[in-house]
């Protein structure tokens, strides 16, 4: 299904479980290949021998921490783990979608409120995280999931490690590929002043990306001159609390910004009732049905999502209609009379004598004298009805044997009597056995 420089992903299926999965090939192209005869994978030399095997030993830990939340909606879950041909293999739940960066490519840059509906799911996934011990320390548009359900999934926990507060890490432990311009700028060194703060950073980087189309500027530039500029300057119309809030998290000095995920979140929650006039509010996502099977990764099983934007925009069309409704059904009370058109000619012109005016009190009686006619007519009927209904259910009491099973022809007098219900009430009975 898709490759990149730390391993292949290919869609399998499950015999057991009659399911599909995709399963994940550990394979660093920089370090390993795979024998064409044998079809093992094998370092590509001495040297990068050891980078192998602990990058394997770093794959399978991803495992581990991924089974940690096998239950969490918002992070991807991990089925089964496995070694074979030299490396190992990762196999996770299958689901159809496509990663953020795939959908900003195909539909641009989001509006403020998409972008918040789905960093919202992504921070409730982080919260777990980091609730764990653990920090991300990858997060970026190609390591966020759209599922074609409308979910968020946070992917690929390869770089994960336990928080550097109150625990011992090696030098290799913290060893990371950073992606600039996503990652903060203690992620470039061994330092142990990683923490939530550092999730927060990408984070926000990634919303930033998704408002502006362009990723904020690299951290170790921004030490040397800050150049990041406002998402406004690029047109977003977003509340000013939130574009503040946004530029906080983003500081280059981890002092400065939220120091956990929930703050940064609350913040967002929290932003007042009347947002800027003029804020773009549009919230669809839009989940192209031919991409379901070309784009696709791991992740839990559907269950409908809608971002809230969607929920009143139904509310909003359902209201209009209810409106539009209310006013022609007002109209039809009170229909307009139209003038019939004479048509022109020689002929002689047709006069038409205007009807004599109708006492409204006199018509008020008339319609009250008829709908209680109507009143008084239905409830004879109901009650010749009832009476008959009761006089057949009374013959057939006395009539049936109470030993009598099945099905069983009626005499002749039964089929009399019920022929002559029939030929009164025809319309409130099932006459077809005695027609």
């Amino acid at each position: 299904m898709g490759h990149g420089g730390f391993g292949i992903t290919y869609l399998g299926w499950d015999a057991n479980l009659q399911i599909k999965v995709a399963i994940k090939e550990y394979l660093p192209r920089e370090w390993a290949h795979r024998d064409a005869n044998a079809g093992q994978v094998v370092a590509n030399s001495s040297d990068v021998q050891v980078h192998f095997q602990t990058g394997l030993n770093n794959f399978l830990a991803e495992a581990r921490t991924l089974a940690k939340f096998q239950q969490h909606p918002g992070i991807v879950s991990v089925l089964s783990f496995f070694p074979a041909f030299g490396t190992g293999y990762m196999v996770m739940e299958y689901v159809e979608g496509q990663t953020l960066k795939s959908y900003l490519q195909l539909y641009g840059r989001l509006a403020w409120t998409q972008t918040l509906d789905i960093f919202i799911q992504i921070m409730d996934a982080l919260r777990a995280v980091h609730k764990a011990g653990l920090l991300h320390r990858d997060i970026a548009p190609d390591n966020i999931y759209i599922c074609s359900d409308g979910r968020v999934k946070l992917l690929d926990f390869g770089a994960a490690q336990l928080d550097g507060i109150g625990s011992v890490q090696s030098t290799q432990s913290q060893t990371v590929i950073v992606k600039p311009g996503f990652a903060p700028e203690e992620q470039y060194r061994n330092t142990r002043e990683q923490g939530p703060w550092s999730d927060v950073y990408s984070v926000a980087a990634s919303m930033y990306f998704c408002l502006t189309g362009e990723a904020p500027p690299d951290a170790l530039e921004r030490l040397k001159q800050d150049t990041l500029k406002l998402p406004s300057a690029y047109g977003v119309l977003m509340p000013p609390a939130a574009e503040q809030a946004l530029l906080n998290a983003l500081a280059v000095n981890s002092f400065q910004r939220p120091q956990s995920i929930e703050t940064l979140q609350q913040q967002f929650l929290n932003l007042p009732a009347n947002p800027a006039v003029g804020l773009d509010t549009r919230t669809n996502i839009h989940v192209n049905p031919q991409l379901k099977s070309k784009f696709a990764y791991p992740v839990a099983s559907k269950n409908r999502y809608f971002f809230s934007g969607q929920r009143w925009l139904i509310i909003g069309s359902l209201s209009l209609m209810m409106l539009i409704f209310i006013f022609q059904l007002a109209k039809d009370k009170n229909p307009r009379i139209e003038p019939v058109p004479v048509a022109k000619g020689s002929g002689p012109s047709l006069q038409m004598s205007a009807p004599e005016p109708i006492s409204n009190n006199d018509e008020l009686v008339d319609r009250s004298r008829q709908r209680e006619l109507e009143r008084q007519a239905s409830e004879e009927l109901k009650q010749q009805q009832a009476a008959a209904l009761k006089r057949f259910e009374e013959r057939q009491r006395q009539e049936s044997a109470p030993a009598q099973q099945g099905s069983k022809s009626l005499d002749a007098t039964q089929k009399e009597h019920l022929r002559s219900l029939c030929d009164e009430w025809g319309a409130t009975m099932d006459c077809k056995d005695f027609q």
